[in-house]
């Protein structure tokens, strides 16, 4: 058997609508919204001790030291990984109103660090593969994507997630290639479009700062969608092969 591309989207958009994906929804929304005026307010700081004028940059900031915003940063980036986590194990075992308390516990500490390093490898990997006269580096997006899903559902480290994940999509890249292309061209260029007018709609209302980190915020639940979409596709390719989560 392989992949179904329409049921992947069609299921996997309905592990994400429902209680516990408008929880994480708002999750995202607060972590994305803390993690941009820390980002660029740390950013328009350090401009500010170049020669780089900063007034037209437009981007939202609150006043404080950099070495705070730089923590601030790194902080709600290291929680919006967090919430991925708890995210992929509530879709891949499809709770829908209400999240195991286990899924915010379980190795956390491990799990988080291996999503660090998987999420460098696989970079590394797409990169290498996309130099290499870009099919190979298609292939390494494809028969990789699984990896969070092995090292957060199954608390695995990044070497045998990578492993796995190759192992689970053999057989199946181009339905894969085929799924990504889909949510590529009907989920990814909706919300760049959503984006860039919501951007031009609130900057004309209310300026470029808010315009901004509203245009930010919307892309949050789009990944949030796309996990609930790669769980279903995991699910659906294990289940095929026998196998099952820990």
């Amino acid at each position: 058997m392989s992949l179904s591309i329409g049921s992947s989207l069609t299921d996997g958009v309905r592990r994400v609508a429902n209680r516990n994906g408008l929880k994480l929804i708002l999750g995202y929304v607060v972590l994305g919204l803390i993690w941009q005026v820390t980002f660029y307010s740390a950013f328009v700081t350090w401009i500010g001790t170049t020669d780089i004028p900063t007034d037209e940059l437009g981007l939202p900031t609150v006043g404080a030291p950099f070495a705070l915003l730089v923590v601030g940063a790194v902080l709600s980036l290291l929680a919006l990984q967090y919430l991925t986590i708890v995210a992929l194990r509530t879709f891949v075992n499809g709770h829908t109103q209400s999240i195991p308390r286990e899924y915010f516990t379980r190795n956390i500490v491990y799990v988080l660090i291996n999503s660090i390093l998987g999420s460098v490898a696989f970079g590394l990997l797409v990169t290498l593969g996309t130099i290499l006269l870009v099919i190979p580096g298609i292939i390494a997006y494809t028969a990789f994507l699984f990896m969070i899903v092995y090292i957060t559902v199954e608390d695995q480290n990044f070497i045998a997630a990578l492993r796995d994940s190759w192992t689970l999509t053999r057989g199946n890249w181009l339905r894969l290639f085929g799924l990504l292309l889909v949510l590529f061209v009907a989920v990814g260029i909706f919300a760049s479009l959503l984006s860039v007018g919501t951007r031009i709609a609130i900057t004309a209302i209310a300026g470029q700062s808010l315009g901004t980190l509203v245009s930010g915020i919307i892309a949050l639940p789009v990944s949030l969608l796309t996990l609930g979409i790669l769980a279903e596709a995991y699910t659906q390719l294990r289940n095929q092969t026998g196998t099952t989560e820990l």
